[in-house]
């Protein structure tokens, strides 16, 4: 019986489906995906500095701040944390038009999964001012 299932399963499973291969890290940005990447950043980014400022800071915390940002809380820009901040008043669609076209002009270098070169082009574009 388990060599019948074996051998079904071979057959119905013959290759490890393309999402699963090892090139997938190649796999080309598209706009959605960057959206997606900035919406992420945001949402988990601004949930971290909302709990950070929500005034039950211990002492330990409160000294790690002052150590390693110079100040008691991070900036008000959701995405400090991540080391970048959006424009204000900057639209999703002109921030995505600019990763693009950066994106466009910047080879991926050899081994770069695709997020980590993403989150690498928006830190370049986007730095935050201390």
């Amino acid at each position: 019986m388990k060599k019948t299932i074996a051998l079904v399963a071979a057959l119905a499973f013959p290759a490890p489906p393309a999402a699963f291969a090892e090139h997938h890290a190649y796999d080309a940005i598209s706009p959605d995906y960057i959206a997606g990447f900035l919406a992420g950043a945001d949402l988990t980014d601004g949930a971290i500095i909302d709990n950070i400022s929500s005034g039950n800071e211990s002492e330990f915390i409160l000294r790690a701040y002052r150590t390693r940002l110079g100040k008691e809380h991070p900036a008000e820009q959701s995405t400090y944390l991540a080391g970048f901040c959006l424009p204000e008043g900057a639209t999703h669609d002109s921030l995505i038009s600019s990763i693009l076209d950066t994106l466009s002009k910047t080879p991926r270098p050899d081994n770069t999964q695709r997020d980590i070169f993403l989150y690498n082009i928006i830190k370049s574009l986007y730095p935050c001012q201390d």
